[in-house]
């Protein structure tokens, strides 16, 4: 059974998935299998895991159909992302599905966005999918799960009935009936037709045959009623096992064809003619009200029936006149006599759209306080739904409906209430309209934006805020309680944990009412109340996932722990003693090593500030230290120039140094290309040979700068620019040459072949080379990278320059110089104590 708000939000969340671009017009199979992957969806990811096999139970077809044709479909379609699951043998063993519409509402960080559902959410419509058509599975060691409704039925338009049996059910009323769409229909088609069609997106013709489906397996009921002479007047329907599940009949109120629902009659009064739910016969009088306000049916319901147009008469959208003979609206007349209570329609009345009210009506219904909903004072009892007690001539002042939860408002048809006086004072219930003051009309605040899921559950105590300075503060409050569960539960996790937090103070108050609402959100609902160390403790459970605190838990253990030792200790000592002495000494005990715990704890915590103190003088005597070496640094004259006040070294002598590292290295790259690294000789003549030639070329391109007239500092810019260009070039000179060598294609031809030899992994071929071509191109890199490394290694051989390695030690006296090593915790240990002695 699903509440009103639940069933909205599920039936919200399925048809925004369904309204996809991508679904629109994908066949109902890949609809329905879209649908049971959010479904089955974590709470948290999007990804889940789920065989070919098992998805075709769902959808009532079998592995192959999903494989060759769902499966295809859904990822042309642009809805899921698949990825085999193998085992170490390269079997596959399943699927990994990413329904990627829930993953893009999940990353948008929308929280009124209605795939952006809750762990409840998703586990209610799993559950609701399941009781309609689930396969069934019965596990050795885990719940029986029965098939649901649907699940014999499979082969062709299986996937069709389920997906219109769950959104027939997601907006069926808890009395079975699902509400029908309005306008006229064609012929030889009923409105039950129509409106599964539209729930399908298909025509009226398709929808006919699902219901007919769907009324032999029994799932729905299609009540086609006749009026007194014959005529098809009323239909209406019914989803017998939503009926059953909220323990209600099989008979409902009865659907309008027009798609208007007429209400149960209320109870009688002496100013109306209504009918009572308890009388045995409804009268005809007054209008036909329904839905939550009310409406009217149509102005043949409204107006009597001496006023009524003729049968010929011209509907509202009718442009010809209409045929003289009776109108059938498709739907053959039951067998069974037909309900003595449904008005005649009019032969030639065609149907057609509701209109608003244009017509005064007169007698019970009196519209004279300026509200389309009003109702006589004295008009029967309202159903208690609706509000109890709306139907009191008493009014109330503002602050005791505030203090109830809030006022009604004229969408329901109630009158706003009356307030004399002053804010603050609350007036008797039976105060007078000729009270002194001025009559205001007061509207419940309504949540802050963004912040709707959160104050949700708190609403009564939120809309008792009047102040708006004072709702600005506590949302503010609430933003930033809101930012702190973010850094610590992420962004997701966050507002369900801050609402399930306000719901469970709320429940704390044990139904006693709030008295300061701003205070208590503050004060109490807000507050986190950690019984721990962790940071993710509230009152014991952790926010991120519900379960107990293992840090408190270990603490109740310790505790627990220490009173069995010293009862254990206490009964050993004291052997024959009576239970009340033993009982007596065992609590002093406890007590004393309970006082000595805290005295020991309270002297550690004084140590932990010393040291904390201390700690602190030491960093502020280093940035002391780093910040005099930081000026002597700057005040240090440049080391090539002399200039003063250059922290070691001028911007121009910086640039000539960068030129000189630059030609260095691009020489190095020449040499490493194409001399032999193995003979010193050879590396000597052709690193003096390129370096020659480098600075020649360096020098023409400064001529022409220096032919142009530029200065010192500009000419020293322009050189690093052309040196680092030459160098640059001989890097991918010798890139490209490592490339075409023969390890380097060796590697790469490796990877490739290695990665097609488990092409079968892949759906396709094409994505295999893509992924083979790849994984070559990163060998090479890879390789690329070692070659280029070994060269300049034997480059620097060459010269001289390798450093010499460290002669290799046993271990006894690798672990003995290890042992000698001071530790940064000693390091600083002995820092602070020096500190503390100076």
């Amino acid at each position: 059974m699903l509440n009103r708000a639940m069933r909205a939000r599920l039936h919200a969340a399925v048809r925004c998935l369904l309204a996809n671009k991508s679904l629109e017009r994908a066949p109902d199979s890949v609809r329905l299998a879209a649908v049971v992957l959010l479904a089955k969806a974590p709470a948290r990811s999007a990804v889940l895991r789920l065989r070919a096999g098992e998805m075709g139970r769902w959808l009532g077809f079998s592995e192959s159909y999903v494989d060759h044709k769902v499966l295809p479909a859904m990822r042309e379609a642009g809805v899921v992302e698949t990825e085999a699951l193998t085992e170490e043998s390269g079997r596959v063993t399943g699927l990994e599905w990413k329904l990627l519409p829930l993953l893009a509402a999940r990353e948008s960080g929308d929280p009124m966005h209605p795939l952006a559902l809750a762990r409840k959410d998703l586990a209610t419509l799993l559950r609701f999918c399941e009781a309609l058509f689930a396969p069934g599975w019965a596990p050795k060691d885990g719940p029986v799960t029965p098939p649901g409704l649907l699940a014999v039925r499979r082969g062709r338009g299986a996937a069709t009935d389920r997906l219109a049996l769950l959104l027939l059910a997601l907006q069926t009323r808890p009395d079975g009936r699902v509400r029908l769409v309005g306008g006229s229909v064609k012929e030889g088609r009923g409105r039950a037709d129509a409106t599964v069609a539209k729930a399908l997106g298909c025509s009226v013709s398709g929808g006919g045959k699902v219901v007919e489906r769907l009324e032999r397996l029994q799932l729905v009921e299609v009540v086609r009623g006749t009026t007194g002479s014959g005529q098809y007047g009323k239909g209406r329907l019914v989803v017998p096992a939503i009926a059953s599940a909220f323990g209600r009949g099989a008979a409902p109120q009865v659907v309008v064809e027009d798609g208007v629902e007429e209400p149960e009659p209320a109870a009688a009064c002496p100013s109306c003619a209504h009918g009572s739910p308890h009388a045995e016969e409804a009268e005809d009088e007054g209008p036909v009200l329904s839905g939550e306000g009310w409406q009217q049916e149509s102005f043949d319901d409204v107006e009597p029936e001496d006023v009524q147009r003729p049968a010929a008469a011209l509907g509202d959208l009718e442009t010809e006149p209409a045929l003289e003979g009776p109108v059938n609206s498709g739907e053959e007349a039951p067998e069974t006599e037909p309900e003595p209570d449904v008005a005649e329609r009019p032969a030639g009345a065609p149907l057609h759209a509701l209109h608003a009210p244009v017509v005064s009506l007169s007698g019970s219904l009196s519209l004279d306080g300026g509200f389309s909903g009003e109702a006589d004072l004295g008009c029967g009892d309202l159903p208690e739904r609706a509000g109890a007690r709306e139907d009191e001539r008493e009014r109330t002042e503002v602050g005791a409906a505030a203090v109830g939860g809030g006022l009604g408002g004229p969408l329901r048809g109630e009158q706003q209430q009356e307030v004399a006086g002053s804010w603050g004072k609350s007036g008797s219930a039976k105060a007078s309209k000729k009270q002194a003051g001025t009559v205001v009309f007061v509207r419940p605040a309504s949540l802050p934006r963004g912040l709707e899921s959160v104050l949700a559950p708190i609403r009564p105590v939120w809309e008792r805020i009047v102040r708006p300075a004072a709702q600005r503060h506590v949302a503010a409050a609430v933003r930033v309680q809101l930012g702190v569960l973010r850094g610590i539960l992420g962004p997701q996790d966050a507002e369900e944990a801050l609402a399930e937090r306000l719901e469970r103070r709320l429940d704390q108050q044990m139904g006693r009412p709030v008295t300061d609402p701003v205070g208590w959100i503050l004060g109490r609902g807000l507050v986190q109340r950690a019984w721990c160390w962790s940071q993710l403790c509230d009152e014991g459970r952790r926010m991120d996932s519900g379960a107990d605190c293992p840090s408190c838990q270990v603490l109740i253990g310790d505790r627990r722990g220490l009173r069995a030792r010293i009862a254990a200790e206490t009964a050993r000592e004291l052997a024959g003693a009576a239970p009340q002495v033993l009982q007596a000494e065992t609590e002093k005990r406890l007590n004393a090593a309970v006082t000595y715990e805290a005295a020991v704890q309270a002297e550690r915590h004084e140590q932990a500030l010393a040291e904390q103190q201390a700690r602190a003088r030491v960093i502020e005597q280093r940035r002391a230290e780093y910040a005099a070496a930081e000026r002597e640094r700057l005040s240090a004259p440049c080391a090539d120039c002399g200039i003063p006040d250059a922290a070691g070294r001028c911007l121009l002598c910086t640039e000539r140094r960068a030129v000189e590292r630059a030609l260095a290295e691009a020489v190095d790259f020449a040499v490493m290309a194409r001399a032999d690294l193995t003979d010193p000789v050879a590396v000597a003549d052709a690193t003096e040979r390129c370096a020659a030639d480098t600075r020649t070329l360096l020098e023409r391109h400064l001529d022409v700068q220096r032919a142009a007239g530029i200065e010192e500092a500009g000419l020293l810019l322009a050189a690093r620019e052309i040196a680092e260009k030459l160098r640059e070039q001989r890097r991918e000179s010798l890139n490209g040459r490592l490339m075409r060598s023969t390890e380097a294609e060796w590697e790469a031809d490796k990877a490739y072949e290695a990665k097609m030899r488990s092409a079968h992994r892949y759906p396709t071929r094409a994505m295999a080379q893509s992924a083979a071509e790849q994984a070559a191109d990163e060998a090479l890199a890879r390789t690329v990278q070692v070659l280029f490394a070994d060269r300049a290694r034997q480059l620097r051989i060459a010269r001289g320059e390798q450093p010499a390695r460290p002669a290799v030690k046993d271990w006894e006296s690798r672990c003995a110089d290890l042992a000698g090593q001071e530790l940064p915790e000693d390091r600083v240990e002995r820092q602070v104590l020096e500190v503390s002695a100076a």
